[in-house]
């Protein structure tokens, strides 16, 4: 996919049903990445269905090894402003490809803020 050449960072929100609480699940995409106004575009790769990106994760221009382990200084918040311009809350999550996930030229297009 032109353009796409950027490493991008994820953080996969997840809650514990027994506790409540929300933990965050670190993960650089295996592929470049075009990264454009806290937009990014993935393409398709073998796996992507899998991934389960949503609407409150967060996503980061780059590689990232930093864990957002909840308890200062690595709050979601925190992580937010070390890395920031460079870094969002995903807000919409769109998937472009069919059925058989093998359409040439398929993406998941992720939009922060």
């Amino acid at each position: 996919m032109l353009g796409c050449n950027q490493d991008v960072t994820v953080w996969l929100r997840k809650k514990i049903r027994e506790t409540g609480q929300e933990i965050f699940i670190r993960r650089v995409l295996p592929v470049k990445c075009r990264w454009r106004d806290k937009t990014v575009i993935i393409p398709y790769f073998d796996g992507l269905t899998d991934l389960q990106i949503k609407e409150g994760d967060m996503m980061a221009l780059g590689i990232c090894d930093i864990d957002i382990t909840g308890y200062s200084p690595y709050t979601a918040g925190d992580v937010k402003r070390l890395f920031a311009p460079n870094i969002a809350t995903v807000r919409s999550v769109a998937c472009h490809f069919d059925g058989q996930n093998i359409m040439k030229g398929g993406h998941m297009r992720l939009t922060g803020n």
